[in-house]
């Protein structure tokens, strides 16, 4: 199959190969193209300077001891344990081997891949908002630089640490991008403002956001290499009346990374 008259597809392909959903057959047989076709292992690369800075996102956890404890006592592991222990006099019975969905190993580590799999969901997130790199079938080229190109990202977290929303900053074209990534509560006669939190100094307010979380916001004058992270603050209509704090609570923040 000749994939240069398919530029579009390469593009998805070579996506879905970086963010580990393309499997099987059809990753060995797109890893081939790649180690021997120099378009199609510039458009893996192009992804993968895309997606790398998604990694400072997510930190890794551990559920707590209880929820460990709860698994083996429903995987019978408890029992097992007990019945292993020896007695005085009593001859210690044989441990029985265990199968992998007994191993406790294995469910911790099926949880953190779990979380992996989260980090994933806001990478797939991320590149519904990243221009698309599609060029016309004659374009000598698989992926080509987008006249419109998302430069920084943020994924803002409410209290609990889930993320709620995703913003997407277009330096070259002064707009952010917002995309809802969870359940976004406002209080009734209230509205969303968002602010730049530069590494230090005060806060600076960048435009009241749209009730739905999604849309376009203008960015004005405003550069993202200013702040190292955005925060959302509950105001009356209208903002702040400080320009340089919030006079509401502070609900949603993260860290602002750049993409390349």
């Amino acid at each position: 199959m000749n994939l240069h008259r398919y530029p579009r597809l390469v593009d998805l392909l070579a996506a879905e190969y970086v963010l580990g959903t393309l499997r099987g057959g059809a990753r060995r047989r797109f890893q081939l193209y790649a180690e021997h076709d120099t378009t199609v292992r510039r458009a893996v690369d192009e992804w993968q300077r895309r997606i790398s800075p998604m990694a400072e996102l997510a930190e890794p956890r551990m559920p707590p001891a209880e929820v460990w404890q709860a698994i083996e006592r429903r995987l019978g592991l408890t029992a097992t344990r007990e019945a292993a222990r020896p007695r005085t006099m009593v001859e210690t019975p044989p441990r029985p081997s265990r199968s992998l969905f007994e191993n406790l190993a294995f469910w911790r580590g099926w949880a953190l891949g779990v979380t992996g799999l989260a980090a994933v969901a806001v990478v797939v997130a991320v590149r519904s908002l990243l221009p698309s790199s599609a060029t016309p079938a004659t374009a000598p080229v698989v992926a080509q630089q987008p006249e419109t190109a998302v430069s920084h990202v943020a994924v803002l977290n409410n209290k609990d640490s889930h993320p709620v929303m995703l913003v997407a900053w277009d330096e070259a074209h002064s707009t952010m991008t917002l995309h809802p990534l969870g359940n976004v509560e406002l209080p009734a006669g209230r509205a969303m403002e968002l602010w730049g939190i530069p590494a230090s100094g005060h806060p600076v307010a960048l435009g009241m956001l749209p009730d739905s979380a999604s849309g376009k916001v203008p960015a004005g004058q405003q550069k993202p290499e200013s702040y190292a992270a955005l925060a959302v603050s509950i105001e009356a209509p209208g903002g702040s009346p400080n320009p340089n704090a919030p006079s509401g609570p502070v609900v949603f923040s993260g860290k602002l990374l750049p993409v390349s």
